[in-house]
């Protein structure tokens, strides 16, 4: 190990420019899967939300919420086991923005400024309107007289690519009669008309949603796939150059194991320091973008990746060894 790190500032301007390239790669994976992340989250986050796993839809509704109203019959029998009610209608302000309002009580909110609406003339918002309106302001509905105050901000409440905004019942009604569209619980319940599913089907319903995560996730796939082909040729090439130098040890009797260790130590302490400088950097500007920016990291694909390109790297690393182990310290210093 002692060799390792010797090595490593010896050469400090070549194995500074691996790590650099190493940090660009991690940082474009990293940055690529965010934005894919973010613009899901952009789509199904309300649905993330929901504080059940079992959905009653409508059967004909193709999954989607808003093509979906259930009977009252169904709607009385659902929360008689339990089920919570949730009722959607599209809405647009008269500066052309727009939401879906929302009335449901099976929704999990993270309140970050305001309260929730306490009557009928209060909405609650999602977190991406706060760069155009602040708590106390008053939107009108296009083309009515029907006016709303914003009574707080919420974080992260989307439906495909739209904020939500959350109101009483009576809030409700002010646009259209406050129809179940969905029932969220977590028991079985089976009724004619309605069909169980799950929130990943739910999510599935939203068009936009698969169409944008197949080919962004491919991209993410892909980028990992040239990562490790990058990372794996750098390290063999490196040892490769070094020949004559391991053929040298070997001749003056440093052992295999030695040498190996000295080749995933130098291999490690690179990828290593590279790749949580990369999710560092990815982190930091997680807080940096403004919120309308479709940007989320997740944890566990972060832990993911970092063991992903850990693995890569001790594979190029193995590869490199088996040259190293196979060297003939005579012909590699140029013996006869």
């Amino acid at each position: 190990m002692k060799i390792a790190f010797k090595e490593l500032k010896y050469y400090k301007f070549k194995y500074l420019m691996i790590g650099i390239i190493l940090f660009l790669l991690a940082f474009l994976v990293m940055f690529v899967s965010s934005l894919a992340q973010g613009l899901g989250k952009d789509n199904i986050s309300m649905i993330e939300s929901l504080s059940g796993e079992e959905i009653l839809i409508e059967d004909d509704s193709n999954n989607e919420i808003q093509q979906s109203v259930l009977s009252e019959d169904v709607v009385s029998d659902a929360r008689d086991n339990g089920y919570k009610s949730l009722s959607m209608t599209p809405l647009r302000f008269e500066n052309n923005d727009s939401v879906q309002l929302v009335y449901t009580d099976a929704v999990n909110l993270n309140i970050v400024e305001g309260s929730q609406p306490k009557g009928k003339d209060e909405i609650l918002v999602d977190s991406t309107m706060a760069e155009s309106y602040n708590v106390g302001d008053t939107v009108e509905v296009k083309d009515s007289d029907i006016t709303y105050k914003i009574s707080g901000f919420v974080k992260r409440q989307m439906y495909a690519h739209t904020p939500i905004a959350f109101t009483t019942k009576e809030g409700f009604e002010k646009i259209k009669e406050a129809d179940v569209n969905i029932m969220i619980g977590s028991k079985n319940f089976e009724a004619d008309g309605v069909t169980t599913i799950t929130k990943q089907d739910l999510m599935n319903g939203i068009p936009s949603y698969q169409a944008e995560q197949l080919p962004l996730n491919l991209m993410v796939v892909f980028l990992f796939v040239i990562s490790a082909i990058v990372i794996s040729a750098f390290f063999y090439v490196i040892t490769i150059q070094k020949t004559k130098e391991y053929g040298i040890l070997k001749a003056i009797g440093t052992k295999n194991i030695r040498m190996v260790s000295m080749i995933v130590t130098e291999v490690f302490v690179i990828v290593i320091l590279s790749t949580l400088i990369a999710i560092g950097l990815t982190y930091l500007l997680s807080t940096l973008l403004p919120v309308t920016m479709p940007f989320f990291v997740n944890n566990k694909l972060v832990v993911l990746l970092f063991g992903s390109f850990m693995v890569v790297s001790l594979i190029g690393a193995l590869l490199s060894v088996i040259k190293v182990v196979k060297i003939d310290p005579l012909t590699a210093i140029g013996g006869d």
